[in-house]
């Protein structure tokens, strides 16, 4: 598994945007090695190159891996962007698959992939549904809800009764 993090420059986004124009373009795309030969880019390499390319220059980190990969905790965690103890609980209610070869977890990159997108949308319909019940003022009374009895006070509670 390669992870690659570019800072952005300016003069970087200006390059990124040149090679992301060329890879988009219509023409076939080669490679020249260093005694000019031309080697043929094929499609599916072109897209993937257009697609790291597009994200690099917007200052997103890539990984590149076969999707097939096993990853450890500590390498899913840092991909989720949780601490290691908070992917263990993860992977103990189940919500990622994983293998449990001696000692040590393994977790599948595509089942990975799979949660992260899954949490991603789940998070974003929340606030969606937030945003909107928000809009509707459903929940923006200004009234403060009483929850004890008037006649109920910690003051005038029987001992013992906390």
């Amino acid at each position: 598994m390669v992870l690659v993090s570019v800072a952005t420059t300016r003069q970087l986004v200006e390059d990124f945007a040149l090679i992301v124009s060329t890879l988009d373009g219509t023409g076939g795309v080669s490679l020249v090695t260093a005694s000019g030969d031309e080697v043929p880019l094929p499609e599916a390499l072109r897209q993937v190159l257009s697609t790291a390319a597009r994200a690099m220059s917007s200052g997103q980190d890539i990984i590149v891996a076969d999707k097939d990969r096993r990853v450890t905790a500590q390498e899913a965690a840092d991909y989720l962007g949780v601490s290691r103890p908070t992917l263990i609980r993860i992977l103990d209610l189940g919500e990622i698959p994983y293998e449990r070869p001696r000692n040590h977890r393994r977790i599948k990159l595509a089942d990975l992939v799979a949660y992260k997108a899954d949490h991603e949308n789940r998070r974003a319909a929340l606030d969606d549904l937030l945003t909107s019940s928000g809009d509707l003022e459903q929940y923006d009374t200004g009234e403060f809800v009483k929850t004890r009895s008037p006649e109920i006070s910690p003051t005038t509670m029987p001992a013992g009764s906390c």
